[in-house]
C-alpha cells in the first residue's frame, strides 16, 4: 500500500503521549497515529452506515418507531421499583 504524507499540527503534550506509547510498543510515532486513525474512521463509517440503513428501514416502512411519551412510560414503569 503506498503512503502519503499527511502534516498535522499537535500539541506538545499529546506528542510526548505518542512518543511515549510508540517507545512503549516498538512502533514509530507514525504508526502510532496511523492506527489511531484507522480506528477512528473504522468508527465513523460504520456509524454512517448504521445511521443510512436505519433511514432506510424508515423510508421503506420496516421499521417499528416508539414515540417519545411511550418511551419515557416504558422507562418509569422499567425503574418504578428501583
Amino acid at each position: 500500500m503506498s503512503k502519503d504524507t499527511v502534516a498535522i499540527r499537535v500539541d506538545s503534550d499529546l506528542r510526548q503521549r505518542l512518543d511515549k506509547l510508540a517507545d512503549a510498543f516498538g512502533q514509530t510515532r507514525s504508526s502510532i497515529i496511523n492506527d489511531a486513525l484507522r480506528q477512528y474512521a473504522d468508527h465513523q463509517e460504520w456509524q454512517v452506515n448504521l445511521i443510512a440503513e436505519r433511514a432506510r428501514s424508515i423510508a421503506e416502512g420496516r421499521a417499528k418507531l416508539i414515540g417519545h411519551d411511550d418511551v419515557l412510560a416504558g422507562f418509569e414503569q422499567r425503574f418504578a421499583d428501583k
